[in-house]
Formats: C-alpha cells, sequence, structure tokens
C-alpha cells in the first residue's frame, strides 16, 4: 500500500492549506445535502402519483381502454395490487418475479418510478395492460425524454418472457403503456399531451393485419404548468394543483375535492406537506449558496446580498416577492434553470420577471 506522504513530503498545514481543506469537506457535505433533499422532494411527487384515485384519472384521461369507465371501477375492478414505486428495476430479467433487483456495467440499477398493472376492460381485447408512470422533473435532461421512453417499453416487453408468455408464444405479449409527467415544462409546451404508437402503413398491396396483433406498445408525454392557458383543465389541472409548490395546501384540497372528487386522505396531506416543506428547502439551500460564494470571492456587495437572502424565512406570498428573490439568486450566480424549477416557471418568464 503507498502511504500518501513519503519522506519527502509533509502535509501543508499552513492556515490557507488548512481553510482550502475544509471549504472542500464543507461543499461536499453542502452538495450531498442538496441531492438528499431533491431525492426526497422527488420521492414524495412519485408516492402521491401512486395514489390509486390519481392512477385512475391518469387511465381515464389517457389511455383509450379506459375512457367510458367510470373512476371508482379503474380504481377497484381494473388496477392491480398496489402500485410499486421505484422498486421494479427497468434493466431486471422479468416483470413480476422473486428478482427485485439487477444492476447494469455501466449504469447501475435504474428502477421505474411507478410501476402497476392494470386489467382490460370486457370485451376490449388483451386481458392486462403493465402500466408505468414516471414523473419527470426537468424539462431539458441530458437525453431525448422520447427516447428513454422507447427504451423503457421496450423492456416492458421483453420483460414479459418466462412470465405471460413461454418459448415462441408470442401472441400472449400483454400491451404495454408507458407514461410521462413533466412538471415544469415551458410555456410553449404546458398543457399538452403527445402519443406514440406502432401503426401500420400499407406501403404495396392492400393488406391489413389486425391491430390488436401489433398495437402492443404506446408511450404517452403529457407537460403541465401555465394555470392562465384555456388548456388548464382536466387531467392537466389535476395533476399541477397536486404536484406544483406554488398552489397552497387549502387550494388543492379545495379543487380536488370539488372538482375532481378527491378526498385528501391523511397519507396524501403528509406528502403534499413535505413537497411544500421541500420546495422551501431547496429554495433556502440556493440563496445559502449565494452567500457562501459572495463569502469565498470576498466581493461584500454579494455577501450582503448573500446575508439578505440567507434571513427570509417565509414562503414566498406574492409576485413582486417572487421577483425579488428571482434577482438576488440571479446575482449570486445561481444557475437560471434551477431558479425556474424552484419557482415553477421556465427560463424565458424567469428571464422576463428578472427585468421587472
Amino acid at each position: 500500500m503507498a502511504y500518501p506522504f513519503g519522506p519527502s513530503q509533509k502535509r501543508d498545514s499552513s492556515p490557507d492549506a488548512v481553510l482550502q481543506c475544509k471549504h472542500k469537506d464543507t461543499s461536499l457535505a453542502q452538495a450531498l445535502h442538496d441531492t438528499s433533499m431533491q431525492s426526497q422532494y422527488d420521492a414524495a411527487c412519485k408516492r402521491l402519483l401512486s395514489e390509486k384515485i390519481v392512477l385512475a384519472w391518469i387511465l381515464k384521461e389517457c389511455v383509450p381502454e379506459y375512457r367510458e369507465e367510470t373512476i371508482d371501477d379503474i380504481m377497484n375492478k381494473y388496477i392491480e395490487g398496489t402500485p410499486e414505486v421505484s422498486s421494479v428495476p427497468v434493466q431486471g430479467s422479468r416483470i413480476q418475479g422473486g428478482n427485485t433487483e439487477d444492476t447494469d456495467l455501466h449504469e447501475g440499477t435504474i428502477r421505474y418510478d411507478i410501476f402497476f398493472r392494470a386489467l382490460l376492460p370486457k370485451g376490449k381485447g388483451r386481458l392486462l395492460l403493465l402500466i408505468n408512470v414516471e414523473a419527470q422533473n426537468k424539462e431539458n435532461p441530458q437525453y431525448p425524454l422520447v427516447s428513454r421512453m422507447v427504451y423503457h417499453l421496450a423492456r416492458q416487453t421483453s420483460s414479459q418472457h418466462g412470465v405471460e408468455f413461454t418459448n415462441d408464444h408470442y401472441g400472449d405479449l400483454q400491451k404495454v403503456y408507458s407514461i410521462w409527467i413533466c412538471m415544469n415544462a415551458p410555456k410553449h409546451r404546458a398543457n399538452s399531451m403527445n402519443v406514440y404508437e406502432i401503426t401500420e402503413k400499407q406501403v404495396a398491396g392492400h393488406v391489413k393485419l389486425k391491430k390488436a396483433d401489433y398495437d402492443l406498445m404506446t408511450g404517452i408525454v403529457l407537460w403541465l404548468g401555465d394555470p392562465a392557458s384555456k388548456e388548464y383543465k382536466g387531467i392537466f389541472k389535476m395533476l399541477h394543483t397536486l404536484l406544483s409548490n406554488k398552489v397552497e395546501e387549502p387550494k388543492k384540497r379545495q379543487v380536488l375535492e370539488e372538482e375532481y372528487d378527491i378526498q385528501m386522505s391523511e397519507k396524501m396531506e403528509k406528502e403534499v406537506s413535505t413537497m411544500c416543506n421541500l420546495s422551501q428547502g431547496i429554495l433556502e439551500q440556493g440563496i445559502q449558496q449565494g452567500v457562501q460564494r459572495g463569502f469565498q470571492q470576498g466581493e461584500e456587495k454579494g455577501l450582503q446580498r448573500g446575508i439578505h437572502r440567507g434571513r427570509q424565512e417565509q414562503r414566498i406570498k406574492d409576485e413582486r416577492q417572487n421577483i425579488k428573490r428571482m434577482k438576488k439568486l440571479l446575482a449570486a450566480g445561481i444557475d437560471k434553470a434551477t431558479i425556474a424549477n424552484v419557482f415553477d416557471c421556465s427560463v424565458a418568464e424567469l428571464e422576463a420577471l428578472s427585468k421587472k
């Protein structure tokens, strides 16, 4: 074993070196804490989405097979068992079974956000659908979202071998859905829904096959946001109200109960409260990072602004306070996408507001 300090090497114990070392330790600890809070926020979102009544609304509004069914029937007759949250691996060898975890050599363990099975209403084809719902908190990840969705659909389909069918009995394949909910969409995409599915195109001749034999994979993407839009209704309003950190808890309860007949259970109220608290904590972390940057750079003006931000204690109550915090976070050098995510707006809206 090689030791870091040989006979001719001595650890630099000067005050500057000690301070630099402490700074690195503090930065690492802060980064780990930030990641933990964001992970907790994402987990709370997933648990809310996994409530059966929420999934029932998603199926009724997005999946044609359930359009004529009641919410109560979808909940109690068609959704099977308890939806699994972040437990079923995308890379796993099978959809169902004792092996609930698999690790890819390059990507590590990857799991569906929410995974559940749903029976098809009588007379509508296959006996069941395998559906996963993904909550996407970032509008512009490092890869095309729709490409990842196609990968999930392929994995859901191939993982049925040995469970839903054996050998070459491909006629027993069950239909799969992958539904993606983008919670912080830019204004030009807000309140939109796209469907991606396999279709038959007759290039030569007039052969027409049975749709049920190839209509086995469907991807759906919903983009939420922009309450001022005329399209802000139905499933868009319901999901945005449930998940947005800009809607106060009493308003959430009122809208969900009066317009969607969703009674806020104690469990749901707890998750909503957790999301609100974590959202505020993420905002305050950004402010604290601004304080640290100002101190490290020795910029007196930046330090004073950072301290002022650090003392702000309450949640944002009106647009004027939102704009004030936005400007201060921008002045502290915090990434625009991060600020826009916290304030539930697009980067373009953030830039426009910051000029007021």
